[in-house]
């Protein structure tokens, strides 16, 4: 029974089929999960994507490089959907913390500091005779470091933060919302009010934003993040005696 099992296995036209099975596997459980979970529905059209240009080269009768089609075809694109979903789940979070633009500005450019010491050491590691600078690299790096810190700082800010014993009171002094006509559920709407001494923007659900006018009183329940700034868990209208809930 092992001997064929492990025949099987050696046999590349049930890897395929493995594989193209996996593949979609993934894009069904995590399709429409949050933006950070979709990146394995992409790493499973990718296992897809993979899995027929293998077999287009099994029925043409070619042997495939498994490691340079997976570094060309699959890595690469793999890394790019993991660093969007990272980014872009964090800017989420990033939108309710509190002075996020602090942190927007002065890690961006610790990340563009970085960016420029790490094209010039890569380029003062390279032998003389091949020594080219290369302008896309710089671009490229001027572009994923600073979004890579703002996101890595926001992800340790809020991770395990603990919450504040007591909401916040604050008044709205200002609404906003960006609705849109094609997509209602990609419709956006915020609030401006004060948290301390700054002024915040922050992004809110449409039921509490119907709810909400200006100058209501509003309860913030905040975490303590682990680098000090603050992040809005959830907000809530102030109970008053014309309207207690």
């Amino acid at each position: 029974m092992i001997p064929e099992f492990k025949k099987i296995i050696k046999n590349e036209y049930y890897q395929i089929i493995a594989g193209i099975v996996f593949g979609l596997i993934l894009i069904g459980v995590f399709i429409n999960k949050k933006m950070f979970l979709s990146v394995f529905a992409i790493i499973g059209a990718f296992f897809i994507i993979l899995n027929l240009i293998r077999l287009i080269d099994v029925l043409n009768g070619n042997k495939t490089n498994l490691k340079k089609l997976i570094k060309g075809t699959v890595l690469a694109p793999i890394i790019l959907g993991l660093f969007v979903g990272f980014v872009g789940n964090e800017f989420k979070h990033l939108e309710n913390t509190i002075n996020d633009s602090e942190i927007f500005r002065e890690f961006g450019i610790y990340g563009l500091i970085f960016s420029i010491f790490i094209v010039i050491l890569r380029y003062s590691f390279k032998p003389k005779e091949s020594r080219k600078f290369s302008f896309s690299g710089l671009f490229a790096s001027l572009i994923v470091f600073p979004l890579l810190f703002i996101s890595c700082v926001t992800f340790i800010n809020r991770y395990k933060a603990k919450k504040q014993l007591n909401p916040m009171e604050s008044i709205v002094w200002e609404k906003e919302s960006e609705i849109d006509e094609k997509d209602k559920n990609d419709s956006q709407f915020w609030i401006f009010t004060n948290v301390g001494i700054h002024q915040e923007k922050l992004k809110i659900k449409p039921e509490l934003w119907n709810k909400l006018q200006k100058n209501d009183t509003i309860l913030l329940f905040l975490n303590n993040g682990n680098l000090g700034y603050e992040i809005v868990e959830r907000i809530e209208k102030k109970p008053t005696a014309n309207n207690p809930i």
